[in-house]
C-alpha cells in the first residue's frame, strides 16, 4: 500500500524464514504424534531415545535454512550461499527425518516381536492392528509424508532442480503429501484417543473411525501423485489462467483424477467430523482413568512403557524387517532424485 518503506529482499527473507519456522513446528508436532501413536497402539518404545532426540536437534539447527530455495532468484545472495543452504544444510535436516523414519517403524517391529509375532521378516506387520484408527493413521501418514512428500521435497528443494519445478504443480503435490495428508492425518489419529481423555466420552461410530484414515489418506495420495504428474508435464501454479503455459493435453486427465482423489479425501474428512462431533456432543460421560484403544478394550501402554525396554528388546528382537523397508525406501529415493537430474539435463540438449 506504500504506507511504509520496506526493503523487498529483507521482507522476503523474513517472510520465508518465519514461514518455514511455523511449518517446522507442525513437522515436529507431527513426528511427536507418530511416536505417541506407536506407543498407544502397540506399546512401541523408541529403540534409542538419545538418537531420536538428536534428530529433533537437527530440525532445530538445520531445517529452517532450507527456506533459501524461495530466494534462489533474488539478488543480494551469493551463489555459494544459495547452494550451501539448499544442499548441505538441508541434508542435515533430512538426516533427522531419516532417523525418525527408521526409529518409529523399528520400535513398532520390536514391540510386535515381543508379543510373539516373529514369523519371517514381516509377520509382525501382518499381525499389526490395522483396524485400529490410530495405527492406520500412523502408517498412512508416515508413508505419504515420507515416500511422496519427503522425497519430492528434498528433490525440488535442490538448487538447480528447484529453478524448473518451483512454479509448477509439483509444489502443490508436495504440499498435499506433507501438510494436508501427513500432518493432518497424524492429528486426526491422535484425536481418537484424546476425546475419551479430554471430554470423557467414548468414541462413537467405531467402524467409521476404523476406515476413516484409509479414505482420507487414499484420497490425498491420489491428489498428490497426480498433481506431481501434471507438474512434471509443465502445468503451472500461481497463474490466474493455466492455459498461459504450454503443456500436453494429458494434464487434463491428471486434473480429473486429482478431482476424484479430492472427492474421496473430502468423504474421509466428513467421516472424521461425524465421529468427532457425535463422540463429543452425544452420550454420557465416563471415567477417564485409563487410555484404551478404539477397537479393543485394552491398554498396551501399561506393560510395554517401561524404562529402557526399547534397548533391551532390540538386543533380542532385531528390527530386520524395518531395515529392509528402509533400504527399499532409500533405493526409491535415489532413483527419483537422480531421474530429476536426468530430466533437467533433457531440458537443454546440447548436440
Amino acid at each position: 500500500m506504500g504506507l511504509i518503506n520496506v526493503d523487498p529482499a529483507y521482507y522476503r527473507n523474513l517472510f520465508w524464514g518465519f514461514g518455514h519456522t511455523a511449518q517446522q513446528i507442525n513437522l515436529a508436532a507431527m513426528v511427536s504424534i507418530w511416536y505417541a501413536l506407536a506407543q498407544i497402539t502397540v506399546g512401541a518404545v523408541p529403540v534409542n531415545e538419545k538418537l531420536s532426540r538428536f534428530a529433533f536437534i537437527l530440525y532445530l539447527l538445520a531445517i529452517n535454512l532450507g527456506s533459501a530455495h524461495h530466494l534462489l532468484v533474488d539478488p543480494g545472495y551469493s551463489f555459494a550461499w544459495k547452494t550451501f543452504n539448499t544442499s548441505y544444510i538441508m541434508y542435515l535436516a533430512v538426516l533427522g527425518s531419516l532417523i525418525h523414519a527408521f526409529s518409529i517403524p523399528a520400535a513398532v517391529e520390536v514391540a510386535q516381536r515381543r508379543k510373539g509375532f516373529t514369523n519371517g521378516l514381516f509377520g509382525w506387520l501382518r499381525k499389526a492392528p490395522w483396524k485400529e484408527p490410530g495405527f492406520s493413521a500412523l502408517v498412512v501418514s508416515m508413508m505419504i509424508f515420507g515416500w511422496i512428500g519427503g522425497v519430492t521435497g528434498v528433490t525440488i528443494g535442490t538448487e538447480q532442480i528447484n529453478m524448473t519445478a518451483h512454479n509448477t504443480m509439483r509444489l502443490p503435490g508436495h504440499f498435499h503429501a506433507t501438510v494436508v495428508a501427513g500432518t493432518t492425518l497424524a492429528f486426526m489419529g491422535i484425536t481418537y484417543y484424546l476425546i475419551p481423555l479430554i471430554f470423557r466420552k467414548p468414541v462413537k461410530f467405531k467402524r467409521v473411525a476404523s476406515w476413516q484414515p484409509y479414505m482420507f489418506g487414499g484420497g490425498m495420495l491420489i491428489v498428490s501423485i497426480f498433481m506431481i504428474a501434471a507438474g512434471l508435464m509443465g502445468a503451472p501454479r500461481r497463474s490466474w489462467q493455466i492455459n498461459l503455459a504450454e503443456f500436453p493435453g494429458a494434464t487434463g486427465l491428471m486434473f480429473a483424477i486429482v478431482a476424484l482423489g479430492a472427492t474421496i479425501a473430502v468423504i474421509g474428512g466428513l467421516m472424521f467430523l461425524l465421529v468427532v462431533l457425535a463422540s463429543v456432543f452425544t452420550g454420557k460421560q465416563e471415567d477417564a482413568n485409563r487410555l484404551t484403544l478404539v477397537m479393543k478394550q485394552e491398554n498396551p501402554l501399561v506393560e510395554d512403557a517401561l524404562p529402557n525396554v526399547g534397548k533391551e528388546a532390540v538386543g533380542k528382537y532385531a528390527p530386520s524387517g524395518t531395515l529392509v523397508i528402509v533400504f527399499v525406501f532409500l533405493m526409491f529415493f535415489v532413483v527419483y532424485y537422480f531421474s530429476n537430474w536426468w530430466l533437467l539435463g533433457r531440458a537443454w540438449i546440447i548436440r
